[in-house]
């Protein structure tokens, strides 16, 4: 099988023996690594070139420059204008690139520092990097055919707009419910019922591959974060965990973007994390990305470890997320070994 290509760039002849140390035999999916190793960043410009379908990137920050790593960083991203390939910093001069600062300032995916940096470490890095740069290309992959019009993607079509057709009323009634008079316990079944309710649209809509035009209108996102407080809390109080959001106080009191692909964006990465928290306490967060003009939304865990989920419907979570954030024009960065989504578009 094809190997994955992770491109070692490093000034020091030492760091590039040692990672073939560390890596030697070791294989990702039944599917081998190859190191390519470049000693300075012009060379690491040259052989991203000529191979286009490098998975990962390790760089080290000070080689020709005290900040080549980070130039490099700012020519993979926007020269040659490619969102996919997993970069992780390496650094033994942190004094040079901050960690703080470059995670904000850098669309990059992992900081290490080579002073505290075991093989495990190290390890473990790589193949949460390799599963997200997976997890992109599948996704990219099951969405190209989807708009061809074979007989099963249109049952699935019709399919999937029948239910929405059945949901939708049901959504008005459960709505409704909540709106009239009644006692605490009837309430709190209109308010889960409604909730549930919410949440099977959404799952609905995650069979419904047609790229619908968007509609950019003002959006307040407070409100919105407190819809989706309400919509998990039955289940967050059934299994005891709770779900809290924060809003940069940079950010807009209203926003102009789609609410539909939000709202739909929001539900789904809540849903993915929740596979993934085993039981732990989850945040969600809004705040200017790295990039100027954009957004940044997150779905993390207070604590604990995640436990990564690779069952269908975690999958076709992903795709879905993935599908949303490029029809914003944005993109899914999911996920770093803290079990973090981050979906960042645009703000139209």
């Amino acid at each position: 099988m094809n190997p994955w290509k992770v491109l070692v760039v490093d000034d020091e002849e030492g760091i590039h023996g040692i990672t073939r140390m560390i890596f030697r035999g070791y294989e990702f999916e039944q599917r081998p690594i190859e190191l390519i190793s470049a000693m300075s960043g012009a060379q690491a410009r040259e052989l991203l070139t000529e191979h286009p379908d490098i998975a990962l990137a390790l760089l080290d920050v000070v080689m020709e420059n005290d900040d080549e790593g980070l130039q490099l960083v700012e020519y993979i991203r926007n020269q040659l204008n490619n969102r996919d390939i997993r970069v992780i910093l390496r650094t033994g001069h942190p004094g040079y690139a901050p960690e703080s600062q470059v995670i904000v300032n850098y669309d990059i995916n992992d900081y290490l520092s080579k002073a505290e940096l075991s093989a495990s470490r190290l390890l473990t890095s790589v193949v949460v990097a390799l599963r997200s740069f997976r997890d992109i290309k599948n996704a990219r992959l099951q969405a190209a055919p989807s708009r061809s019009a074979t007989p099963d993607n249109q049952l699935l079509q019709a399919v999937t707009q029948q239910l929405n057709q059945q949901i939708q009323p049901i959504l008005k009634q459960s709505q409704r419910l909540q709106q009239m008079d009644l006692n605490p316990v009837a309430k709190d079944l209109a308010t889960g019922l409604h909730a549930q309710h919410q949440r099977l649209q959404n799952s609905i809509g995650i069979l419904d591959l047609t790229d619908h035009a968007a509609k950019t209108v003002p959006l307040r996102l407070t409100p919105l974060l407190d819809e989706m407080l309400s919509t998990f809390l039955p289940q967050s109080r059934h299994e005891g965990w709770l779900l809290d959001y924060r809003v940069d106080d940079a950010l807009p009191a209203q926003i102009h973007t789609d609410p539909v692909r939000i709202r739909q964006i929001l539900i789904s990465a809540i849903e993915l994390a929740m596979l993934q928290a085993n039981g732990a306490d989850l945040k969600l967060s809004a705040e200017p990305s790295m990039q100027p003009g954009q957004l940044r939304l997150s779905v993390t865990l207070t604590d604990g470890q995640p436990v990564f989920s690779s069952s269908p419907w975690a999958q076709q979570l992903r795709n879905h997320l993935q599908r949303l954030c490029q029809q914003l024009q944005g993109e899914l960065a999911e996920m770093d070994e803290s079990g973090a989504i981050h979906c960042q578009f645009p703000l139209l």
